[in-house]
């Protein structure tokens, strides 16, 4: 099962719908969900999505592989939200029209402004720190997700595990489980470059100094491949499973509702 995937729709990856799909059913995944970065109304984040006017080129070429490949997989379709509470109802409109939503945060967004420093460039102070860990918890409380993805991005630009990155970590785990919402392991991490610290070595993310906390909680994991090409829809998973055992964490089950035509139901248990 994968539900985070993207495809040439996002922009900075590439592979159809279809070819994603293709090689689900080559690898037998019973479950692919297609999760593309949501684009909002106000066309924010646009360098990093489809434009707002795809949405509905995306929604069709996902019903169509739903439709052509009934019986050798379920495919889902979803979005990767950045979350700021202005767009929560119009993310709501977006979860009631397609299967399944999922959080996570790339830029240190505000309310007020347009702006909003990249995770993924420069080092992040320990006030961005803290201004993640806020924005991840607004997200995981907003009622609106089935999981937070890569909860330990900011691993990413901040590079010690220090009093700030502990706290901060128990902040978002504590918030996953008060709203029962799962955190994911992502493979993509472990495709990037290592990191070179003062601990050594070490993935951007998963953090695995993040995931030894979470062990200690009754905290929901799940992992998906985050894949920007359909030839890396499995990569790195036994990797990822590897990590889960060694860190003392299991997987969660995945529970599939029919609920209209064509139309899913994605719970966790």
């Amino acid at each position: 099962m994968n539900l985070h995937t993207h495809s040439f729709y996002c922009g900075h990856g590439c592979g159809t719908i279809s070819e994603y799909v293709q090689e689900a059913a080559k690898n037998s995944i019973a479950l692919l969900g297609m999760s593309e970065h949501c684009p909002v109304p106000d066309d924010r984040w646009q360098k990093t999505r489809m434009d707002y006017d795809q949405i509905a080129s995306y929604e069709a070429d996902c019903q169509k592989a739903k439709e052509q490949f009934a019986g050798q997989l379920v495919v889902a379709t979803g979005y990767e939200c950045d979350y700021l509470a202005r767009y929560h109802q119009y993310y709501k409109e977006v979860k009631d029209r397609v299967d399944y939503l999922i959080f996570a945060i790339h830029d240190l967004a505000s309310e007020d402004t347009q702006g909003g420093a990249s995770v993924f460039y420069g080092s992040l102070t320990k006030e961005d720190l803290h201004t993640y860990t806020d924005l991840y918890c607004k997200g995981l409380s907003s009622g609106l997700f089935l999981f937070g993805a890569h909860p330990d991005l900011f691993a990413y630009s901040y590079y010690t595990w220090d009093a700030e990155a502990k706290a901060c970590s128990k902040a978002i785990i504590e918030c996953a489980i008060s709203n029962n919402v799962a955190l994911e392991i992502n493979a993509n991490g472990m495709r990037k470059p290592a990191i070179r610290t003062e601990e050594g070595h070490r993935f951007p993310y998963p953090l695995s100094a993040f995931w030894e906390m979470a062990a200690e909680y009754p905290i929901k994991v799940v992992t998906n491949s985050d894949a920007h090409n359909p030839a890396l829809l499995r990569d790195r998973f036994e990797d990822c499973s590897h990590f889960a055992e060694d860190h003392n964490l299991q997987f969660c089950s995945y529970d599939l509702e029919i609920t209209g035509q064509n139309k899913y139901s994605i719970s966790l248990s």
